[in-house]
C-alpha cells in the first residue's frame, strides 16, 4: 500500500474510533479488495473458499468488526487493520461457514510448554525473558482451536495480565513443575495463592462461556483447562 492509501486508511480508522458509523461504508468502498483477500485466505485454510455473493457479505461484516476495535488499532504498529485483527476476521468467516473444526495439534501446544521448560543447570523461569503469550498467538495463526481459545479468553472479560499469568502457569504444569505458582509468582510480583486463584478464575470463566455458547464447547476438553 502506498503512503497516500495508508494515510487515507489511518483517517478512516480514526473516524471509526470516534464513532463515525458512515466510515464503515468508506472503509468498505475503499479497501474492500484487500479485506476480501484477507477473508479468502482464512476461508482457504478452512478448505471452503467463499462464493462472490457470500464474500461481499463477509467483507461488510469484517468492516463492522474493525469499527468495533478501531480505537485499539495503531498505525505505528505497522500491521494493516485486517491483519492486526486477524482473529476477528477469522471469527466472521467461521460464522459464515458454520461449525468448522480442526483437531488441535497437541504437539504444537506441547511446543509452547517446551519453550517454557528450563534446560538443566539454567536459570529459573522467573529470571528468563520467555513470555508464552506470543508463542500461543503464533500457533493461533494456523490452528483454529487455539484461535478459538484466544477469542474465548477475550470474550470472557479476562484481563491481559491474567491471560498471560494463566498461560505461564499451565505451561509450568505441563513441563512437570510441581509448584507452578511458586515459579510464576515472581514474574508478576504476586503471591502463590493469588496466582492459583487467578489461574482458577480463568478456567472457570472459559468453562462458563463454553456452557452458554456452543461455539466454545470444544474447549472444555483441552488439557490446559482441566
Amino acid at each position: 500500500m502506498d503512503r497516500q492509501g495508508f494515510d487515507e486508511l489511518v483517517a478512516i480508522m480514526d473516524r471509526l474510533a470516534q464513532g463515525d458509523e458512515a466510515a464503515v461504508v468508506t472503509l468498505y468502498e475503499r479497501f474492500r479488495g484487500r479485506i476480501a483477500g484477507a477473508v479468502q485466505q482464512v476461508a482457504a485454510v478452512r478448505g471452503t473458499p467463499l462464493r462472490p455473493d457470500d464474500l461481499e457479505g463477509v467483507v461488510v461484516e469484517v468492516c463492522f468488526e474493525l469499527a468495533r476495535v478501531a480505537g485499539a488499532w495503531s498505525p505505528e504498529g505497522g500491521a494493516l487493520p485486517w491483519v492486526w485483527a486477524r482473529h476477528r476476521v477469522a471469527n466472521v468467516v467461521d460464522r459464515e461457514l458454520g461449525q468448522w473444526t480442526e483437531p488441535l495439534d497437541e504437539q504444537q501446544l506441547a511446543h509452547v510448554a517446551d519453550v517454557a521448560a528450563p534446560a538443566p543447570d539454567t536459570e529459573p523461569a522467573h529470571a528468563r525473558d520467555t513470555p508464552m503469550w506470543p508463542a500461543l498467538e503464533r500457533i493461533a495463526a494456523d490452528h483454529h482451536r487455539a484461535r478459538l481459545l484466544l477469542d474465548a479468553l477475550e470474550r470472557s472479560g479476562i484481563s491481559r495480565r491474567d491471560r498471560e499469568l494463566w498461560l505461564e502457569y499451565v505451561c509450568e504444569k505441563a513441563v512437570g513443575n510441581p509448584a507452578p505458582a511458586t515459579t510464576v509468582g515472581p514474574v508478576f510480583a504476586m503471591r502463590e495463592s493469588t496466582v492459583r486463584q487467578a489461574a482458577r478464575r480463568v478456567r472457570q470463566r472459559i468453562h462458563r462461556l463454553a456452557s452458554t455458547d456452543q461455539r466454545y464447547a470444544s474447549l472444555t476438553g483441552l488439557p490446559v483447562l482441566a
